[in-house]
């Protein structure tokens, strides 16, 4: 699989958008991977009514941020925008994986 092109769009806050895919799980599964994949989750928050959540986690001393503001794609940030490139392409080709986005 060829590596994931990363987004590099800088929010107001700071942070970096880095990769949107199509939500393929919910949000739950979603965390469970996180765990999986060895992220320490901070913090969840849901609207059970709408589905929209935001979900933190800590990995390899970064802090992310994962959003699904309108229930059909993941948006995952970074707090620090200059987050070393190899720890970003290991969470995307873990999560571009699964969610069947590889082309491989």
């Amino acid at each position: 699989m060829d590596k994931p092109v990363l987004k590099n769009d800088v929010m107001a806050d700071g942070s970096r958008l880095f990769l949107q895919l199509p939500q393929t799980c919910p949000p739950s599964r979603l965390l469970w991977q996180i765990v999986r994949f060895g992220g320490l989750p901070t913090a969840f928050v849901s609207d059970w009514v709408t589905g929209e959540m935001w979900m933190d986690f800590r990995y390899k001393s970064q802090k992310f941020s994962v959003h699904n503001p309108y229930g059909v794609e993941y948006w995952f940030f970074v707090k620090n925008p200059a987050c070393p490139e190899d720890i970003l392409h290991r969470l995307a080709e873990y999560f571009v994986r699964l969610s069947g986005q590889d082309s491989g």
